[in-house]
């Protein structure tokens, strides 16, 4: 027997155990519901402050049906912009509901429509129903969230070299032409009529007096969303650093406007759930409450 075949029958020691570098909180059904609701209500906002003009130019819109809610555009194929925002989450979906929603991106033109589910979405068997009908699993986001207990007074995102403002009236075109030129998008006439607009908070870190980054806050009802974010750290951009003392400053302003959750995505996920994303979060005093999982058909180019 040769010395190769002795050592494969060696007993093989097992992995190390890995430790995530965040907490994972096992969330009621209830809080899960509260989560997804922060991000509703602050995309019906949204759609509310759009600009008619702008929404007629871009078939945009957004519609209700008891608490489901779902987004339609049919010139900008993003999507936020195409999806249902909340299918199973305050009430079981049915197959019915589902093909309506289906038939209705399909009269208006959109290719690719999206579904999002997490671990209560009910019933359990939603997944099944979209890849029965054509719809794969294409990805998915850390939902993540905190309450309301206060930050260290000392700065936990030292922004030596950096600055960090809130966007007002008059640098509002300097923000949103930022936030359209990383995605592409010509959303600054919409962008813009949310700056001063209630509830809402954005913010721009500069360096060298040029915009690097930017995130926005939408408080209400004590809940606080957050989003319109650029670039997308671990997708768009390499650094995390930048968006985490965005973060900082969101919980601070945040607390201080009266939120006692806070709700947020991590956009690249880890199935280890570690690397910068996680351990700044973390710092921040997040949690990760589910993968959130999106689905939708794959793009006619794919095999």
């Amino acid at each position: 027997m040769s010395t190769a075949a002795l050592s494969e029958l060696q007993p093989v020691a097992p992995p190390e155990p890995h430790l995530p570098e965040i907490a994972i909180e096992d969330v009621s059904r209830d809080l899960s519901r509260a989560i997804e609701r922060a991000e509703v209500d602050a995309w019906l906002d949204l759609y509310d402050a759009a600009p008619a003009d702008f929404a007629a130019r871009h078939g945009l819109s957004i519609a209700r049906d008891g608490d489901l809610v779902w987004t339609t555009c049919m010139t900008i194929p993003f999507i936020h912009f195409n999806c249902v925002k909340n299918i199973g989450v305050d009430g079981p979906a049915s197959e019915a509901q589902l093909d309506a929603l289906l038939a209705h991106y399909r009269a208006a033109g959109i290719l690719r429509p999206w579904f999002y589910t997490n671990p209560h979405t009910e019933p359990s068997r939603l997944r099944c129903w979209l890849e029965a009908r054509g719809l794969q699993h294409q990805s998915g986001w850390e939902r993540i969230f905190r309450d309301a207990t206060p930050l260290a007074a000392e700065p936990l995102f030292p922004t030596d070299d950096v600055s960090v403002e809130e966007v007002t009236s008059k640098t509002a075109p300097e923000w949103a032409a930022f936030i359209d030129g990383k995605y592409r998008l010509p959303t600054s006439p919409w962008l813009m009529a949310l700056v001063g607009r209630k509830g809402w908070h954005h913010y721009m870190l500069k360096r060298d007096g040029a915009v690097a980054a930017v995130r926005s806050l939408f408080v209400s009802d004590g809940a606080a969303w957050s989003g319109i974010d650029a670039p997308v750290p671990g997708i768009m951009a390499p650094s995390f650093d930048l968006d985490a003392m965005l973060g900082e400053r969101l919980v601070r302003d945040g607390t201080a406007a009266g939120a006692k959750l806070f709700v947020a995505d991590i956009e690249a996920p880890r199935e280890e759930r570690d690397g910068p994303a996680y351990r700044n979060y973390a710092r921040l005093g997040f949690r990760i409450a589910y993968l959130r999982s999106h689905y939708s058909y794959l793009p006619a180019h794919s095999s």
